[in-house]
């Protein structure tokens, strides 16, 4: 096992299918991750447990989807870091990315990639 086990992640995806893939293969990875299904159930996990890095798809169901989450993110000022994973991503997210985005990843997903830019983004343990 690799020193990934230390990272703890949070996914964030509406997608069922999705979210049990990431889940899944970043666990096998060696990391210790958490689902949410939105955005609010996201905000409230990282209300109560510290995360390394957060993996959010954007268009989510409900009162805030992923971009409403990032903002209000960085105006309560939480520092974790941000990898975009969506199918739905315009190029302005992607030039005027706040400062919490590290990397944005368009669906469908290369998943031997997203874990080398999961293990570029944290830092070293």
């Amino acid at each position: 096992m690799t020193q990934a086990s230390t990272h703890h992640l949070l996914v964030v995806d509406d997608d069922d299918q999705v979210r049990r893939l990431l889940v899944t293969v970043l666990e096998r990875e060696g990391f210790m991750v958490a689902s949410a299904i939105d955005a609010q159930q996201a905000l409230e996990m990282l209300d109560q447990d510290p995360f390394d890095l957060m993996l959010l798809d954007l268009h989510m169901p409900g009162p805030a989807d992923g971009e409403d989450l990032l903002y209000l993110l960085r105006d309560r000022g939480n520092a974790v870091p941000i990898i975009v994973v969506s199918g739905w991503v315009d190029d302005e997210l992607v030039a005027d990315r706040p400062d919490c985005v590290h990397a944005v990843v368009k669906k469908p997903i290369n998943i031997q990639e997203l874990v080398s830019l999961v293990r570029d983004t944290l830092p070293a343990n």
